[in-house]
């Protein structure tokens, strides 16, 4: 028989094993806690190459809003969407999409900046790099870092033109902890140059868990936007219809974030009628049932009749796209 562990090395195992412990949790919470601690210096970032686009009517700009749904496709989770290869060769679809639309700017919702279910690609910066955008603004709504694992993705602009002074909009927390321990949607605006022209551009994405969040992320928006004075354009998945349009939600109230833009002056929406057929519904892709990408500009701008949805099926949104003219000075109201 052996002998029975004495004193000394039980209070030896109990050691290694306190080492162990404080080794793995080490392992887990340090990377995290450095990424929460880093995250707001990078929660927003401008990138640029040396090309530059001349503009050959500095008062129209077309302009394209796509949810890429984290370059998953149509699968449910984010961890769906086949292998790296699958993933790389829809994002590959998704440029061929973008360079066919060639807006002059693109606001992209959804899109991974560093994402352990996208096999870390940067999306924004492949993107811009395959559709040749020399311009480009990456804003990270949830930003941290578990062991190996990766959870950094947001809202994205390209451009053809130079973009500047990008600021973050803040909305709404959902929970002020869970901000604190992942992040939250936000919205940016940067300024773009085409010419002697300027334009004013919000990239949003709205919360999809309720409308009440939506509607006071709205009004956020349109203070912003009222206290720029620029001609602006607001894009994004705002995740809301207004009424008489298919899935309309409010609040207990009755308020609802699309119709607080609309109530607000100073917007004019991408739509303006119910849809009377599928080919003006964005959401969803494969089973199209209601409009939550959207489109709004200040009176001192209009749209175009090319509005549009693309009929596409490489993310669960279709992508909207538009052309906005300067407005007669007799239509600004500001």
């Amino acid at each position: 028989m052996s002998d029975p562990p004495t004193q000394s090395s039980k209070s030896k195992r109990r050691k290694w094993v306190w080492r162990l412990l404080v080794f793995a949790l080490a392992l887990v919470f340090l990377p995290y806690l450095f990424s929460r601690f880093t995250a707001p210096q990078n929660r927003l970032t401008l990138s640029e190459t040396s090309e530059t686009e001349s503009a050959s009517n500095p008062d129209t700009l077309r302009i394209a809003c796509y949810n890429i749904a984290h370059g998953r496709g149509l699968a449910d989770s984010n961890w769906q969407g086949g292998d790296a290869k699958t993933r790389l060769k829809r994002l590959d679809q998704i440029a061929e999409l973008l360079t066919e639309i060639d807006a002059d700017v693109v606001v992209l919702n959804e899109v991974d900046f560093d994402a352990s279910w996208s096999n870390n690609v940067n999306q924004a910066e492949y993107l811009a790099t395959k559709c040749r955008y020399p311009f480009r603004v990456e804003e990270r709504n949830l930003d941290f870092r578990v062991v190996h694992r990766t959870w950094r993705f947001g809202n994205a602009v390209l451009s053809k033109f130079p973009l500047s002074d990008p600021q973050l909009i803040d909305l709404p927390s959902y929970t002020e902890l869970e901000t604190l321990l992942a992040g939250k949607k936000r919205a940016f605006a940067v300024d773009l140059s085409v010419g002697d022209q300027k334009f004013h551009i919000v990239a949003a994405h709205l919360s999809h868990r309720s409308e009440d969040l939506r509607q006071r992320s709205a009004v956020q928006i349109v203070e912003h936007v009222r206290a720029k004075n620029l001609p602006t354009v607001i894009a994004g998945d705002m995740n809301s219809s207004p009424k008489d349009f298919p899935g309309h939600n409010q609040t207990e109230d009755g308020r609802n974030a699309i119709e607080t833009f609309l109530e607000s002056g100073l917007l004019i929406p991408s739509q303006t009628k119910a849809p009377e057929s599928n080919s003006s519904l964005t959401f969803r892709s494969d089973d199209p049932r209601l409009v939550i990408d959207w489109f709004f500009v200040t009176r001192d701008l209009d749209f175009d009749t090319s509005y549009e949805v693309i009929d596409s099926k490489l993310s669960d949104h279709r992508p909207i796209i538009a052309e906005v003219t300067t407005a007669p000075e007799s239509a600004i109201t500001r």
